[in-house]
């Protein structure tokens, strides 16, 4: 006698009568629409024999970092390489069309699903989440201001710059005294900055003076 529908419908979810196909078993693993299949042995002699093929079906331990735990189901070579392929069985879970996953690939979905939504739930509830949304994070905008004498320095802290430097000035005083392609002693390029700093100090005062009347 066969149970009616609300006989059916009263037992538990793991009794429930899966949806008839031909390879019943991969509705109960990650089978990727590898199914038995079925053929002949050919030999020289012609004469044929009948046999069958199944999916190479393993049993793996599967992360999800969805769920944070192992999750045990049957698979085959196939579905492993598409979960490597797709980066871990949470994306092979969601992105995969329904009719390959079978009805345990579907129940790996929904629960999935449910734990993503209680984790939106958990974290769109907590304060910091709360204070996030009323001032949102802005990239800061860089000051657009000339650089100080500040750094100046530090760039002549450099032993490199500084030596740079200390060229250039011999070069310049070695010119200035008309000797051009040599460098200045010492003694020579301090008189040269010194005299090169009172000529600055004349024109300063008469730049300064020079100013529009208001």
């Amino acid at each position: 006698m066969r149970p009616t529908i609300p006989a059916a419908a009263a037992r538990a979810p793991s009794q429930v009568a899966v949806t008839p196909q031909p390879f019943k078993r991969a509705q109960f693993g990650l089978f990727q629409g590898r199914t038995k299949q079925y053929g002949n042995n050919v030999p020289f002699s012609l004469h044929k024999t009948r046999r069958s093929w199944l999916p190479n079906v393993q049993r793996k331990r599967l992360f999800s970092e969805t769920l944070q735990s192992h999750v045990r189901v049957k698979v085959t070579t196939t579905a492993l390489k598409t979960i490597k392929k797709k980066g871990g069985v949470d994306n092979y879970l969601m992105q995969t069309n329904a009719g390959l996953l079978g009805w345990k690939g579907m129940q790996l979905r929904i629960s999935l699903r449910e734990t993503q939504k209680k984790t939106v739930a958990a974290a769109a509830d907590s304060p910091e989440s709360s204070e996030s949304a009323v001032k949102p994070a802005r990239r800061p905008k860089k000051p657009l201001i000339p650089p100080q004498p500040e750094s100046a320095l530090k760039a002549l802290g450099d032993p490199r710059t500084a030596a740079k430097v200390v060229r250039h000035n011999r070069l310049m005083a070695a010119k200035a005294l008309g000797k051009p392609g040599s460098m200045a002693s010492a003694e020579e390029t301090i008189k040269y900055m010194k005299q090169l700093k009172i000529e600055q100090d004349k024109y300063l005062p008469r730049q300064a003076s020079t100013k529009l009347p208001l």
